[in-house]
């Protein structure tokens, strides 16, 4: 028997200034079902659920939820009525422990008071019942992306709604923590749950979704049932081409050695670590979190401290660390989370774009900046990356995805000294066209000898674009695999 429907759009249409991000779309999700949605950045997926959360209204269209015609005017109607999201970015108060996170809004008091041991009590009887092995006593401030995500997740189960949407829940967490979002998907859409899953992912999609709906420029173009699809034709859908090839042809083109740590650590959780990079060498860093790959980036970086051992730039030994001098010898970092470390919300395309040279090249009379120069400036950075944006004064926070990465990454692409690019997760979240052209950059950067250090959970895309590949357990490389010895079991072997 078809099950009942849950939420029902119809004909919806949303307007703004010189653009239609949603056209005509018509969509439908039912009780107890897992409705993959998928589309390239900017297709309309995050206006989509915008205006089902309530922070968007549509222009025009119909909204039926449990059969009655209804219009979400804020977020709180939209959770009121059952309807929960987790956003690919996260929205966590930094200095409130997970716990706390969890409950915020839905706090449990006690004679006028808050009753912190009630909410941690059941905070943990909630971490039991779905397998979720993450610190809530702390800070989140003080966890790692991945555990994040997972208390964000925790936070929207709390209140059992009736539609849960997941935008790219699995963008920053470790196979294993995917593995146990699975299984709480599950069981939430056997217990009658409606789940929206949002994701680039094609195997995960596949893998949990009843049903697949593709977008493009604002329209659903496609749905149908995830048994009948396949990759191919989901991506042709989204992009509205072939794409044949996933991966650029690796052409090798390393020359001398550009970085060396010799018996690296940080105190901490860094120890032993011993890798090379050569310039023009694309090198992956490959681990589940917490195992140091992100942790070796920021010390290269400067943003952490050494403890132990050496770190050698064209054979030069760096004896100080910090972000301005790593720049300064041509060493950049595009970090694993962009909305915390990678760009400022409160500034526009223009000057999230041109900050790293405000001093340099931008300063002008008494400190003043100059105009003309930086809006040439932020014009030469979103054409190097194909940027899709209204105006260069348009806020960052109205981007998709994809195009605040670009924005992150392309920052960098005209800095004159450039010698090693450090790039932490910068696949997260986007699509496979866009990755693809990620990929052509990082190939291209290495073309012009620059050396690029690639860390990835996915260690498909690791595989298809990197020369070599290191592998971090426990805070060290445990292997070093050059290209002609890629294996995924193997590596996978090693980092478990």
């Amino acid at each position: 028997m078809k099950a009942a429907v849950l939420l029902e759009i119809k004909n919806l249409i949303k307007s703004f200034p010189g653009i239609t991000a949603l056209n005509n779309v018509d969509l439908e999700i039912r009780e107890g079902e897992v409705h993959g949605v998928i589309g390239e950045n900017g297709a309309g997926k995050s206006t989509l659920c915008n205006i089902i959360t309530g922070i968007y209204q549509p222009t025009k269209g119909d909204i039926y939820w449990e059969g009655k015609k209804v219009t979400f005017k804020s977020p709180k109607e939209a959770l009121n009525a059952g309807i929960r999201m987790v956003y690919q970015e996260r929205n966590l108060v930094p200095s409130l422990t997970g716990a706390q996170n969890i409950y915020l809004g839905n706090e449990i008091t006690k004679k006028g008071r808050i009753d912190e041991k009630e909410i941690m009590s059941r905070v943990r009887k909630l971490q039991a019942s779905l397998g979720i092995d993450v610190k809530v006593d702390v800070p989140v401030s003080k966890l790692a992306t991945a555990e994040r995500q997972l208390i964000e997740i925790m936070r929207a189960l709390s209140q059992k709604p009736k539609l849960l949407i997941l935008d790219e829940p699995t963008s920053s967490i470790a196979e294993k923590d995917v593995q146990v979002l699975f299984q709480v998907i599950k069981k939430i859409k056997d217990e009658g749950t409606g789940v929206i899953f949002i994701s680039h992912k094609m195997e995960e999609i596949f893998s949990i979704t009843d049903r697949i709906s593709i977008f493009r420029d604002g329209q659903k173009v496609y749905t149908g049932d995830s048994s009948e699809l396949s990759e191919e034709l989901v991506i042709k859908h989204m992009i509205n081409r072939d794409l044949s090839q996933r991966y650029p042809t690796v052409i090798p083109h390393a020359k001398g050695k550009l970085l060396e740590t010799v018996d690296l650590g940080d105190g901490r959780l860094l120890h032993d670590i011993n890798i090379t990079v050569k310039a023009g060498e694309v090198v992956g860093f490959y681990g589940l979190v917490g195992s140091g790959r992100t942790e070796l980036a920021e010390l290269l970086f400067g943003l952490t401290s050494k403890k132990k051992g050496a770190i050698k730039l064209n054979g030069e030994e760096l004896e100080t660390l910090s972000p301005s001098l790593a720049i300064k010898n041509g060493v950049l970092l595009t970090p694993e989370d962009r909305k915390e470390h990678g760009l400022f919300d409160f500034f526009d395309i223009k000057k999230n774009a041109t900050i790293p040279y405000v001093k340099e090249k931008l300063g002008g009379f008494m400190g003043a900046i100059k105009a003309k120069e930086e809006k040439t400036l932020a014009q030469e950075i979103a054409e190097k990356l194909g940027l899709v944006y209204k105006n260069l004064k348009q806020s960052v926070t109205e981007l998709s995805g994809g195009n605040k990465q670009k924005i992150v990454i392309g920052k960098w692409l005209v800095n004159e000294n450039m010698k090693l690019i450090i790039m932490d997760e910068p696949t997260q979240g986007i699509d496979v066209g866009t990755k693809f052209e990620i990929y052509i950059l990082i190939r291209d950067l290495a073309k012009m000898g620059v050396g690029v250090i690639f860390i990835s959970s996915e260690l498909p895309e690791l595989l298809g674009v990197c020369d070599r590949l290191y592998v971090f357990k426990e805070g060290t490389v445990v292997t070093d695999l050059p290209r002609e010895k890629f294996d995924r079991e193997k590596v996978l072997r090693y980092a478990l």
